[in-house]
C-alpha cells in the first residue's frame, strides 16, 4: 500500500514539474517577444536594427497557438513596421492576423485587421481599396457596438473622402464620427473631428465655418495636455488655421498663425515635416505681404525638406521660390526652379502641383503660354473626371456593403416571418375562406344585377328603335296623304271636270281636246304606283326591326376597329316572331365576342353568320387572330357571361381555338 501511494505521489510531482516547466518556457518566450517589440520601437537605435528586431518578434510569434495574446502580438508587430515604412511586411502580418481572427470567430480582431489594411492602402494612395476596408471594419464595429473604434474608422473614411476632394461627403462622415466621439467623451477623437471638419469646409470654400471648427480644435487641445503629442497637435492646428487664411488671401492673419506654430519647442526635432511646412508657408506669406522679404526662410525650408527627402514639401518650396524669382523679374532662375518642380511633381504623380507649375509657365514664358494653358486644361479635365469616377466608386462601395447588410437582415427577418406565419396561418386561412365566400356571393349578386340591367338596356334599345321607326312611318304616311290630297286628288278632279264636257258634246274637236286629259290619267296612275312602291318598302323595313340593330352594331365594328368584319344575316328570319329574351341574349353574346376580338385576338378578319334552320337560330363567329388556351380562358368573366347567357335560354355553346390559328364560336339558340 505504501509503495502504491509513493508511486502516485511521484507521478503527481512529475506532472506538476512538467506543468511548471511549460509555464516557465511560455513566460520566457513571451518575455523574449516583448523585448524584441520594445527594441523595435526604440528611436535611439538605427532603422535597420529596429526592422531586424521587428522581424525577430514576428518569427517568435509565428506558429504559436491562435489565442487572444498571439493575435494581440501580431498587431504589435504590425505597429512596429508601419512607422518604419515597411508597408509590405505590415500588410503581410495584418493579413495573417485577419485569417486568425476569422478562424477563431473573433469579430474585434477581424475589424481591427480590416482597419489596418485600410491604413496600408491609404498610405499607398489606393483610396478605393482603403475605403472598402474601412467601410467593412465600420460595419463590424457597429455590430459589436465598439463606439471608440467605430468613430475612428468613420473618421478615416472621411480622410479618404477629403483626399479625393469629396468635401461634402467628408464633412458628412466627420459629423457622424463627431457625434459618436462626443457621446463617449473621447477627447482625442473630438479634436481630430474638429480638425477634419475645418479642412473639409475650407475645401468647400466656407472659410468662416472652417475657422470656427479649427478654433474649436485649438480649444479642445487644452483638454489633451496629458497626451505626449500635445505640442504637436497645437502646431498642426496653427498650421491648419494659417492655411485657411492663406487660401483666403488673408496673409497677415495667416502669418500670425504660422508664427505661433513655429514657436512650439523642439518641433523641428520631433516633427521636421510639419516644422518645414510651417516655415515655408510663413516665408511665403511674408513674401506676399512684401516681395522683398521671405527669401531666406524659403531657402531654409527647401533645405530642411531636402534633408529629410520630403518630396511633396520640396515641390511646394520650389514653386514658392519660383513665384519669388518671378516677382523679381528673374525669369531664368524662375524657369529653372519651375522645371525642377514640374519634373519632380510629374515623377511623383502630384497632380495639383503639376497644375500649379503649368500655370507658372504661362507667366514665365508667355510666348508658349497657349501650349501650357492647353496642357493645364487637359490635365485639369482628366483630374476632374478621375476624381468624379473615384467618388462614384467610393459611393458604390458604401452602397454595395449596405446592400449585403440589408440582405442579411432580410434573411433574418424572413426566418422570423416564417415562424410568425406558421403560427397565424390557421387563423388567416379561416378568415380568407370567409372573405372569399362572401366575395363569391357578392360577385354572383352583381352578375345577376348586371344581366338584368343588360336585358333592360337591350329592351330599351329596341323600344327606342321601334319609336324611331313609328315616327318615320307617321311622317311618311302624312307625306303620302299630302301627295294623294294635294297632287293626285287635284289632278283627278281636274281631269274629271275636263272630261265632263263629253257628256254635253261629242264633236271631233271636243274629243281631240279630251284625249290629252285621258293621257293625264296615265300620269296619275304612275304617281299612284310610286306611292304604292314606297309603301311596300316601308312595310319591308318594318319587318327588319331587330336586324337593323344588329346591322348597326356590325357597321360600328367596321368603322371603329381595324379588323375587317364580314357578316351575313339570314333574310328569312322573322325577328318579330322571336322571343325578346332570345334577341337580347343573342345581341349581348355577339357584342361580347366582338369585344374579345378587339381586345385580345389582333385579328385581321372577323366573319359573322346568323342563320336559321327550322327552330334553331345559329350564331357563328370566326376570327383569324392569335388564338388562346380555351381551358384557361373559360375562367374569364367574358367567356363565362357568353356561356351563361346561352345556358339561360337553353342554348348550345361551343368554342374551339388554338394558339396562332384563330378562334371559332358556334352558338345555337332555340326559338320555339
Amino acid at each position: 500500500m505504501k509503495k502504491i501511494i509513493s508511486i502516485l505521489l511521484f507521478l503527481q510531482f512529475i506532472c506538476c514539474s512538467d506543468g511548471k516547466n511549460q509555464e516557465l518556457i511560455l513566460d520566457a518566450q513571451n518575455q523574449k517577444i516583448n523585448n524584441y517589440l520594445s527594441l523595435a520601437q526604440k528611436e535611439t537605435i538605427s532603422k535597420e536594427m529596429r526592422i531586424r528586431f521587428g522581424d525577430l518578434a514576428y518569427q517568435a510569434i509565428k506558429g504559436q497557438k491562435n489565442d487572444s495574446i498571439t493575435r494581440r502580438n501580431y498587431f504589435k508587430v504590425a505597429n512596429r513596421y508601419f512607422p518604419l515604412y515597411e508597408l509590405e511586411k505590415y500588410k503581410m502580418v495584418t493579413n495573417e492576423v485577419l485569417a486568425l481572427g476569422k478562424a477563431s470567430n473573433d469579430s474585434a480582431t477581424v475589424a481591427k485587421a480590416l482597419y489596418y489594411l485600410g491604413d496600408y492602402f491609404f498610405e499607398n494612395a489606393k483610396n478605393d481599396s482603403a475605403y472598402w476596408y474601412y467601410n467593412n471594419a465600420e460595419k463590424i464595429y457597429n455590430k459589436i457596438d465598439d463606439k471608440e473604434n467605430l468613430a475612428n474608422t468613420i473618421l478615416h473614411k472621411a480622410y479618404v473622402l477629403l483626399y479625393e476632394k469629396d468635401f461634402l461627403g467628408s464633412e458628412t462622415a466627420t459629423i457622424k464620427a463627431l457625434d459618436i466621439s462626443l457621446s463617449i467623451s473621447d477627447k482625442l477623437l473630438v479634436y481630430q473631428c474638429y480638425g477634419n471638419l475645418g479642412s473639409a469646409l475650407s475645401g468647400l470654400g466656407n472659410y468662416e465655418k472652417a475657422l470656427y471648427y479649427h478654433e474649436k480644435a485649438l480649444s479642445q487641445i487644452e483638454k489633451l495636455k496629458d497626451n505626449y503629442l500635445y505640442e504637436d497637435f497645437k502646431a498642426q492646428t496653427f498650421h491648419n488655421i494659417g492655411l485657411v487664411y492663406q487660401n483666403n488671401n488673408q496673409y497677415k492673419k495667416a502669418l500670425e498663425n504660422f508664427s505661433e506654430g513655429l514657436k512650439i519647442e523642439n518641433l523641428l526635432k520631433k516633427q521636421p515635416v510639419l516644422y518645414s511646412a510651417l516655415l515655408d508657408n510663413y516665408a511665403y506669406c511674408k513674401f506676399k505681404l512684401n516681395n522683398n522679404e521671405g527669401y531666406d526662410e524659403l531657402n531654409r525650408a527647401l533645405f530642411l525638406r531636402d534633408s529629410i527627402n520630403n518630396i511633396a514639401g520640396i515641390i511646394k518650396s520650389k514653386i514658392h521660390l519660383t513665384e519669388y524669382y518671378l516677382s523679381k523679374a528673374n525669369k531664368t532662375k524662375a524657369l529653372q526652379l519651375n522645371n525642377e518642380a514640374y519634373t519632380l511633381a510629374d515623377k511623383s504623380n502630384y497632380n495639383k502641383e503639376i497644375l500649379k507649375t503649368l500655370d507658372l509657365y504661362t507667366k514665365i514664358d508667355p510666348s508658349n503660354g497657349l501650349k501650357y494653358a492647353q496642357k493645364y486644361i487637359k490635365l485639369s479635365d482628366s483630374l476632374y473626371d478621375l476624381e468624379r469616377a473615384t467618388r462614384n466608386k467610393l459611393a458604390r462601395i458604401e452602397y454595395e456593403t449596405d446592400e449585403i447588410i440589408h440582405e442579411n437582415l432580410e434573411i433574418s427577418s424572413e426566418k422570423k416571418t416564417i415562424l410568425t406565419v406558421s403560427i397565424l396561418v390557421a387563423f388567416i386561412g379561416a378568415l380568407l375562406f370567409v372573405i372569399l365566400f362572401q366575395r363569391a356571393k357578392q360577385k354572383e349578386l352583381l352578375f345577376t344585377q348586371e344581366q338584368q340591367k343588360a336585358n333592360e338596356e337591350i329592351y330599351q334599345l329596341m323600344l327606342d328603335q321601334q319609336t324611331k321607326i313609328d315616327e318615320v312611318k307617321n311622317i311618311e304616311k302624312n307625306r303620302i296623304a299630302r301627295e294623294l290630297h294635294d297632287g293626285i286628288m287635284n289632278k283627278l278632279a281636274s281631269t274629271r271636270l275636263n272630261l265632263f264636257v263629253l257628256t254635253k258634246r261629242n264633236d271631233e274637236e271636243t274629243i281631240k281636246k279630251c284625249i290629252g286629259h285621258i293621257n293625264e290619267i296615265q300620269n296619275i296612275e304612275k304617281e299612284v304606283r310610286v306611292i304604292a312602291h314606297e309603301l311596300s318598302n316601308d312595310t319591308f323595313s318594318e319587318k327588319g326591326n331587330f336586324k337593323t340593330i344588329l346591322t348597326e352594331l356590325l357597321t360600328e365594328q367596321n368603322e371603329l376597329y381595324p379588323a375587317n368584319c364580314i357578316y351575313e344575316i339570314d333574310k328569312d328570319i322573322v325577328w318579330e316572331n322571336i322571343d325578346i329574351e332570345i334577341k337580347m341574349n343573342l345581341y349581348r353574346i355577339l357584342q361580347e365576342a366582338l369585344n374579345n376580338c378587339n381586345k385580345y385576338a389582333n385579328a385581321e378578319n372577323i366573319y359573322i353568320n346568323i342563320d336559321k334552320q327550322e327552330k334553331i337560330v345559329t350564331l357563328q363567329i370566326i376570327d383569324d387572330g392569335e388564338g388562346f388556351n380555351t381551358s384557361k380562358a373559360k375562367k374569364g368573366i367574358g367567356m363565362k357571361n357568353m356561356f351563361q347567357r346561352t345556358e339561360s335560354v337553353k342554348g348550345d355553346f361551343n368554342i374551339t381555338s388554338e394558339i396562332g390559328k384563330g378562334t371559332k364560336i358556334i352558338i345555337k339558340l332555340p326559338i320555339n
